[in-house]
């Protein structure tokens, strides 16, 4: 029969404790490491002259084997002027596939622009991203400038005894 001694039970206590303490700190997400996407997409927009917009949707690979379809979904309220909306094909490791648009809003209303990708994976399935951009954004009100109290020719409470 086995008889522990105090100290080796408190030893073992210890021991069970920290395993314990590992193992449900190797649970968490702190050891978790994310899936990076198989794209790098990004949408841009840049105000030109005359109310116009030119749009760029960005795709950089990150996977070998990725074959894309890329878009920009123009809102009802905007019109195309030139460029593409729309792209398929394959594109190699780190290599970047941009495509541009110039557009106009035909309102002033605040307007979702998406950037949309459907990667279909090597190994099989696909993944969508998007990105947006925000045209038409109201401008900060800019708040007025605080009042400044008018400077008194007394200011001290000291002056306004000695009268």
């Amino acid at each position: 029969m086995f008889l522990a001694t105090e100290s080796q039970m408190f030893g073992w206590s210890y021991v069970s404790a920290v395993f314990i303490a590992l193992i449900l700190f190797m649970g968490t997400d702190a050891f978790a490491i994310k899936p990076s996407p198989p794209l790098i997409l990004s949408l841009t927009n840049l105000d030109l002259p005359n109310g116009q917009i030119e749009l760029t949707l960005e795709a950089e690979a990150k996977v070998a084997g990725v074959k894309a379809a890329l878009a920009i979904v123009l809102p009802p309220s905007v019109s195309l002027i030139s460029g593409e909306v729309k792209w398929n094909g394959q594109i190699a490791v780190g290599e970047k596939k941009e495509i541009k648009a110039l557009i106009r809003t035909l309102s002033n209303n605040p307007e979702k622009v998406i950037g949309f990708a459907e990667v279909s994976l090597p190994q099989g399935g696909f993944m969508t991203q998007q990105e947006t951009v925000l045209l038409n954004t109201p401008q900060e009100t800019r708040s007025p400038e605080p009042l400044k109290k008018p400077k008194q020719e007394h200011d001290t409470i000291f002056e306004f005894k000695e009268k």
